[in-house]
């Protein structure tokens, strides 16, 4: 999954866990608080039993441990009800999807976008602003106190910056860059996937959190995976499952969309919460403004401007 905020993609980039403690030490180092300064208003918002050993040697538990895990990963390309001939066929639903958002006639007409709010992280509140710019454009910025990063991909290069372990800014590469690139989707993987190169399966209904979904294979062209969950009375998104990657390793990840609102003829998702196997409390993203069409200048994006001279 990219782990990055995105108006349609519907997941979330956030702080690691490094990143968040480096900046809390920091912070107050500097300036001798945790919490974040206020961020000023945009000019123009819309709101383990034992058994006896066998005879014969047993198999590795590294084999049985491959084969279960090959089992769930094909359990879940399954839904709990398979698909019928009485559920709308992929053509339909995604349609319908780009109707419950506003429908393509109002999406062709916002060409930027920019998003402020709060990231809870860690035990921190990070203030949080993402600029996005059709096609493929993106920058994700997260504060804490004074203390600044940054990610972002200007359609051919990817970069971060991360001031709290002293590096300069330095060019993202492999799963890193893929997930922010897949971030930058301004429509996302829903929207023209074909054109796009992505591949989408219908898998049946499911329910999660006891809200019935259609679900959805979404298999990008970078090869990643993520199974969005729309529900089946209004087709907007309510959950997603994918991947992320934690201490360099791969876990699985998921998010619950809500608090949609109609946004200048456009509808939003306004609340994330995000949950990684192996992290006990979950972190929410809470959208606070967003602004359509801002003025947003290429250079904003390009490596290795800083925040001070952005948006």
């Amino acid at each position: 999954m990219a782990i990055a905020v995105l108006p349609l993609a519907l997941s979330c980039r956030k702080p690691t866990e490094e990143e968040a403690k480096n900046a809390d030490s920091k912070s107050e180092a500097v300036t001798g608080e945790t919490t974040p300064t206020p961020e000023p208003a945009p000019e123009e918002t819309t709101e383990p039993e034992e058994t006896a050993a066998p005879e014969a040697p047993a198999e590795p538990e590294t084999t049985a441990g491959s084969d279960a895990g090959a089992k769930a990963d094909k359990d879940e390309d399954k839904a709990e009800i398979p698909p019928s001939g009485k559920d709308p066929d992929l053509k339909t639903m995604l349609s319908r999807y780009y109707d419950a958002i506003g429908g393509p006639e109002k999406w062709s007409k916002v060409k930027t976008m920019k998003y402020t709010g709060k990231m809870n992280s860690m035990g921190k509140v990070f203030t949080t602003a993402i600029v996005y710019k059709r096609p493929d454009k993106c920058r994700i910025d997260f504060s804490l106190g004074h203390i600044y990063f940054i990610q972002s991909y200007d359609g051919k290069e990817a970069w971060k910056f991360n001031p709290t372990d002293g590096s300069k800014p330095e060019v993202l590469e492999g799963d890193d860059a893929r997930d922010l690139v897949e971030t930058c989707d301004f429509d996302g993987p829903l929207i023209d996937h074909e054109a796009k190169g992505h591949k989408i399966e219908y898998l049946g209904r499911e329910t999660v959190d006891g809200q019935e979904g259609f679900k959805l294979k979404v298999t990008n062209k970078t090869g990643s995976v993520d199974y969005y969950y729309l529900d089946t009375e209004i087709y907007l998104p309510f959950f997603v499952k994918g991947k992320a990657v934690m201490k360099d390793e791969e876990v699985d990840s998921t998010t619950k969309v809500g608090d949609y609102i109609d946004t200048g003829g456009i509808t939003i998702p306004y609340y994330f919460e995000f949950d990684l196997d192996g992290v006990d409390d979950n972190e929410t993203f809470r959208v606070s403004t967003v602004e359509l069409n801002p003025e947003l200048e290429d250079s904003i994006f390009t490596f290795p401007r800083k925040i001070e001279d952005s948006y």
